[in-house]
């Protein structure tokens, strides 16, 4: 999907995004406590945390309960979720924002925690070897990727329910399931499990694995090895 989409598709989220975020992924506000929960770091130690695709700022918020020392950079496609980030977060004095599109544009280096929740799927397949090369050139030695993302099944057949199970979850939360999956499939890049660990692992990511799945979404960390 063009860049252009993406955003605009984010745009018009922005005022419900947590209420449609809980209707259409389930335990959506568990796989962020379980992120953080990763996270193999002291919650007092001085933090640099990229928190990539942050929309409308309900990861940073729990970052800065947990991590009083942290320092964040907040980075987003869309200057409104980046507003609502602000206006959630209340002029912090430990966080930095930046608008832009991870696809293309610089993002820093030496961060100790690099958090990806429900961004990454939007990369084309082609692009993912090359995007993870970077994110892990952005990462301090030591530091760790962690991601929430949407994946396919390797089986067919077992992607087929998969899909299934999660229509009927968006139908039960009064969302239009099948239009959302419509959606998904136009406009999302999502890829086997494996293939994500193993494209990791290719990027120079050590202790690759999953901590959480539950049918076509899942959490995967890795590491940079420190020197």
């Amino acid at each position: 999907m063009k860049t252009e989409h993406v955003r605009e598709h984010f745009r018009v989220q922005v005022p419900d995004y947590a209420g449609l975020m809980r209707r259409l992924i389930p335990f959506y506000d568990e796989q962020r406590a379980l992120m953080l929960a990763v996270i193999p770091c002291d919650r007092g130690a001085s933090l640099r945390v990229l928190d990539l695709g942050c929309g409308p700022g309900l990861m940073a918020t729990a970052i800065l309960a947990q991590f009083p020392h942290a320092r964040l950079t907040l980075f987003d496609l869309t200057t409104e979720m980046i507003d609502a980030c602000r206006s959630r977060l209340d002029g912090s004095a430990r966080i930095t924002y930046q608008v832009g599109d991870f696809r293309t544009d610089d993002f820093g280096d030496g961060y100790d925690v690099l958090l990806a929740s429900l961004s990454l799927h939007h990369l084309a397949v082609p692009e993912r070897p090359a995007f993870y090369k970077r994110a892990f050139r952005s990462l301090a030695p030591g530091g760790h990727l962690i991601t929430a993302e949407v994946i396919v099944d390797e089986s067919r057949e077992v992607r087929e329910r998969q899909y299934e199970l999660w229509r009927r979850h968006m139908m039960a939360q009064g969302e239009d399931g099948d239009a959302w999956y419509q959606k998904h499939l136009a406009k999302d890049h999502p890829i086997e499990l494996s293939a994500w660990v193993g494209t990791l692992s290719e990027a120079g990511f050590v202790s690759v694995g999953c901590f959480w799945r539950y049918l076509n979404f899942a959490i995967v960390s890795g590491y940079r090895a420190a020197v």
